[in-house]
């Protein structure tokens, strides 16, 4: 097999290398449709505890439950005369308490902005689900990529040493050097094809947390990647301040100030009210009470003044808990902004030139070494350098892709 029909064999073994499954490719839409379309328990359990806290409100919102009292009151030790003494009687009794001011309609509201914060948990956990598929669609595209084109230069070396090898007898000492050296070079990239094969899997792995092994197992759809659109700055302010994440942030601020709602109830009374019947013997008149009990909040500066204290500085620690999630999302946003320009601009430079001139330069080296004005370790470099390039390339399309993919979680978006 001469040097210039090893590609050939090359680009053929590397399709080969890849197993195709009858489903077909896959794409990204679709691997995220499946993610998204399914229930993800890390999903579900932000429901569930969302629909508990709803739960929750009504019982918060409802009176404590009455208290009965039954007994018998004056009886007489001596003999337990029930219509001796005019005073004996039994009693019933029934006790209901009023919690202070409006607190059961703020335990109620705390209770629903619970709910809220765990149904944004929700939506956040769903933006985390499809930001780590849309990471390991991408790391298995440029692992496949990188396997086929490593193999596909595996096979131009296994066909230049086999030229090698056949003329063995007439080179002698030199052949054998250039043998020696066309061995060890495929085994460098057999490592790296290793290497290419397990950040596959690792991806595979990543893939099946969230659409199933089976689907995982196929191959990234191939071709090229569409071009990320940058939004404007306003349109990331106004992203970043309607994230799951900051809203539920929100809801968390909200309950401190429902708490500081309730340090002010403290000051208020409780109340409770007690209806009593009491029935007598012997022709007397049966008794009946009404009684109104109620506290005073009077020594406010131990109890009531500094749990107010407490609460306000509690709201406003989760006000600034807000502000420095905002201010941490607003400097990631930005951050993968100008890493977008900046990977855009570096594969440009390679789609237009870089590529090419490395295209331009192996080609030149290999009609060199046909020719015999190159020895053989600059023909090996060459090849490298060419297959360097290709696959730096593709490892910046990976990057873009996995810097959008952030910023698109950053603002909320699933794609």
């Amino acid at each position: 097999m001469t040097w210039k029909f090893a590609p050939l064999l090359g680009i053929a073994l590397a399709f080969a290398a890849t197993p195709v499954r009858a489903e077909g490719p896959l794409s990204l839409d679709e691997a995220l449709n499946l993610a998204l379309g399914r229930t993800d328990p890390s999903v579900a359990r932000y429901t569930e505890r969302a629909a508990g806290r709803l739960d929750a409100a009504i019982a918060a919102g409802a009176l404590p439950d009455p208290m009965v009292s039954v007994g018998v009151a004056n009886l007489p030790l001596d003999n337990l005369s029930l219509d001796r003494e005019a005073m004996t009687q039994l009693r019933l009794g029934v006790r209901q308490s009023f919690p202070r001011g409006h607190t059961r309609s703020l335990m109620a509201a705390t209770e629903q902005e619970k709910a809220a914060e765990m149904r944004a948990e929700a939506d956040a956990q769903s933006l985390l689900i499809a930001r780590a598929v849309t990471a390991a669609w991408h790391e298995a595209r440029y692992s496949y990529i990188a396997e086929q084109e490593l193999t596909k230069v595996r096979a131009q070396l296994e066909g230049l040493k086999a030229q090698q090898e056949s003329s063995f007898a007439a080179a002698g000492g030199a052949a054998l050097e250039r043998i020696y050296r066309t061995e060890l070079e495929i085994a460098l990239l057999d490592d790296r094809l290793a290497s290419a094969v397990q950040d596959r899997e690792r991806a595979v792995a990543g893939l099946a947390r969230f659409i199933g092994q089976a689907a995982a197992e196929r191959q990234p759809m191939p071709g090229a990647l569409p071009s990320p659109t940058l939004p404007a700055g306003a349109q990331i302010e106004d992203a970043v301040a309607n994230h799951p994440s900051l809203m539920a942030s929100k809801n968390r601020e909200a309950q401190a100030g429902t708490s500081v709602a309730l340090a002010h109830e403290a000051y208020k009374p409780a109340w409770s009210l007690e209806l009593d019947y009491g029935a007598r013997f012997g022709d007397r008149a049966d008794f009946g009470s009404a009684i109104v009990t109620f506290d005073l909040p009077l020594w406010t500066g131990k109890r009531q003044d500094p749990a107010l204290s407490a609460a306000k500085r509690q709201a406003q620690a989760a006000a600034f808990e807000t502000d420095t999630l905002r201010l941490n999302m607003l400097q990631s946003a930005h951050t993968l902004m100008a890493d977008l320009r900046g990977l855009t601009t570096r594969l440009d430079r390679f789609d237009s030139e870089t590529i090419k001139r490395a295209t331009d330069a192996a080609g030149a080296t290999r009609n060199a070494y046909q020719a015999g004005t190159v020895d053989f370790a600059e023909l090996v470099r060459a090849e490298i350098a060419l297959l360097d390039t290709r696959l730096r390339a593709e490892m910046l399309r990976r990057d873009i892709a996995l810097a959008r993919a952030n910023l698109a979680y950053l603002m909320g978006e699933t794609r």
